[in-house]
């Protein structure tokens, strides 16, 4: 199998956005003031530097191990499934911050209808999947990063959800964190 072609086309799957022609351009606003804008960086960096650096870099320097490709496959095109599914979702209220956009209302349909947080769990998936997929190993130091900058982000953005949406508490009792029906 081309694991190296799979992964290339995960990446592209994940980061190519398809539009009509007609499709007005979307520029996300400003950050607001209390944008925790340091994370948003870190948390955008360290999937830059995990999908398109560690990852590579490992595959072509050391070469991977044949165990665990197909897990690591399966678990990144879910991945990428996932994040594009929920933001999807999102529609117009799809940004890349921490504080919901300005007007934007509060998504609880498609897969926030179960689970609260989609992409990150996407994202998740993605980062622990992708270094599978070429059989790298050490590249997962840089997951590990990333899992724990997704869990600060969700707490961040958790609290911001409570302070704009009022009924955000009562979906929150509903709709699990990020595992359905676990967490």
């Amino acid at each position: 199998m081309g694991w190296a072609a799979a992964y290339l086309g995960l990446v592209l799957a994940l980061v190519v956005r398809v539009t009509g022609p007609d499709a007005p351009r979307r520029v996300p606003p400003p950050p607001s003031p209390t944008e925790p804008v340091r994370l948003v960086a870190l948390h955008h960096a360290t999937f830059f530097v995990l999908l398109l650096v560690a990852v590579p870099a490992e595959a072509a320097l050391v070469g991977g191990v044949p165990g665990w490709r197909l897990a690591g496959l399966l678990l990144f095109a879910a991945g990428v499934a996932l994040y594009r599914m929920g933001a999807v979702a999102l529609g117009d209220a799809v940004s890349p911050f921490v504080e919901p956009a300005p007007g934007a209302t509060l998504v609880t349909r498609g897969v926030y209808g179960a689970v609260r947080h989609p992409m990150y769990l996407g994202q998740a998936c993605i980062a622990v999947g992708a270094p599978l997929t070429l059989g790298c190993r050490y590249a997962l130091v840089v997951s590990a990063v990333a899992l724990v900058v997704l869990a600060l982000r969700i707490r961040l953005e958790e609290a911001a959800l409570r302070r704009t949406y009022p009924e955000y508490t009562h979906y929150a009792a509903h709709a699990k964190r990020i595992l359905p029906f676990v967490f």
